[in-house]
């Protein structure tokens, strides 16, 4: 378990300008097919936030959420989310949509899953801003906290990365794993804080086992940023960090232990 670890801190540091460099280059590959380019990805971002803010006012009415305008409470979810989600779909193919370089033996494979979560992030930092728009517009700027936004921006990739060590080994040695996982990507959406608040679940069983996926304190986190000017709990901080190590380690193990066969699955 040390020498996964160990190894795979060592292709990254090893491999920093190659990392940032190729996720540059995978920003501009995924969108020079088309001639507004990445203007697309945030069309669809607010296609798809229109959509939900317009069925949710014709469900649930225009009123507040935790205190706070419901357009505000979701979009400030959902740009995170956007992210998040990116990751999981686009970055979990890390191994196997490049096929060319995993059957390089010079290469570091180990680095890819980190490769896909930076392009993501520099494909996402407008995103991101649209955010300080959003808080401007209504009101909320004078609750920004920008350090807390920092934070949770760099738990944010922590977490990614972490996530992607695992998901792209998984998915790359095992289809019936990569079925399973698209099955699950479908309702995920649904069991975070974003079109609705844990507030309105009474069980306190049922609410704890949602507070479990990481992912929920960096949505809140964003959340607090913007809106509520305040951290979350040492208690679930600490327990944030404690997953991201966790997932870090295991993505370790498996990428290490997984390499020498991606060339024969992908």
């Amino acid at each position: 378990m040390i020498n996964s670890v160990a190894l795979v801190c060592r292709e990254h540091k090893r491999s920093l300008r190659l990392i940032v460099k190729m996720a540059v280059m995978n920003m501009g590959r995924q969108t020079v097919r088309s001639s507004l380019g990445i203007f697309w990805t945030y069309f669809h971002d607010v296609i798809y936030i229109l959509v939900f803010i317009l069925f949710r006012m014709l469900i649930a009415g225009g009123g507040d959420v935790m205190g706070m305008n419901s357009t505000v409470y979701m979009i400030t979810g959902m740009i995170p989310w956007f992210f998040l989600n990116d990751v999981l779909t686009q970055g979990s193919m890390a191994i196997r949509s490049n096929q060319g370089i995993v059957q390089s033996i010079c290469f570091p494979a180990v680095v890819l899953p980190t490769v896909e979560v930076c392009s993501i992030l520099l494909k996402r930092l407008f995103s991101f801003a649209v955010l300080l728009v959003v808080a401007a517009v209504y009101g909320y700027m004078k609750m920004f906290q920008p350090l807390l936004f920092l934070y949770y921006m760099a738990c944010a990739v922590a977490l990614s990365v972490a996530m992607n060590l695992v998901i792209s080994a998984l998915t790359a040695v095992s289809d019936d794993f990569k079925q399973l996982y698209d099955a699950l990507l479908r309702v995920l959406i649904y069991t975070m804080p974003i079109l609705w608040d844990f507030s309105y679940v009474e069980s306190a069983v049922v609410h704890v086992l949602l507070r479990i996926d990481p992912m929920v304190y960096v949505i809140k986190g964003f959340r607090s940023a913007f809106v509520y000017g305040q951290t979350q709990s040492a208690g679930y901080t600490a327990y944030f960090w404690i997953c991201v190590l966790s997932l870090f380690i295991a993505g370790s193990c498996l990428q290490d232990r997984l390499k020498r066969y991606y060339a024969d699955f992908v």
